[in-house]
């Protein structure tokens, strides 16, 4: 994944269903439910039900982090506001609503990661390992047929 690029967008709203049907006739767009409250748009970003009459409907990006806690310290130093820090997403990551100076609101992503490489690389060797013993042992086999069926002929 490119570092620190825009990999979401995502419109909030009180009618999901308007703005399916507005950007469904306009683009061709795909949308799926991915939770309740929830839509995907399939390789854009996704439309947020946001009830609440106190959340403003708006287009919010989100930007690929590898640290949130680190960036969150990195907008505060920087004089942004943050608005909503490190929100999680079950099984999926974390984000955080922050504004800038000037009051644009954008948010910040992070994904859950696989295993650290470290500990594949590690596994990868131990099997490497075994990998030779498990080969002689099958030769070794192999090895102990023929004897036999050598034997067997010659009775």
């Amino acid at each position: 994944m490119p570092k620190n690029v825009i990999q979401h967008i995502e419109w909030t709203t009180r009618n999901p269903s308007r703005l399916m049907a507005f950007y469904g006739q306009i683009f061709d767009w795909r949308f799926g439910e991915a939770m309740p409250g929830y839509t995907i748009i399939e390789g854009v970003g996704g439309i947020f039900d946001a009830p609440d009459p106190q959340m403003p409907t708006m287009i919010t990006p989100y930007v690929n982090v590898t640290d949130l806690d680190e960036t969150e310290r990195k907008i505060v130093a920087a004089g942004g506001q943050i608005h909503k820090s490190k929100q999680e997403v079950p099984g999926r990551g974390w984000f955080t609503l922050f504004s800038d100076p000037d009051g644009h609101v954008i948010g910040v992503w992070q994904p859950r990661t696989a295993p650290k490489k470290a500990a594949v690389k590690k596994g990868a060797k131990k099997a490497a390992k075994k990998a030779p013993a498990a080969k002689k042992a099958k030769q070794a086999v192999k090895k102990a047929v023929k004897k036999a069926a050598k034997k067997r002929g010659r009775r």
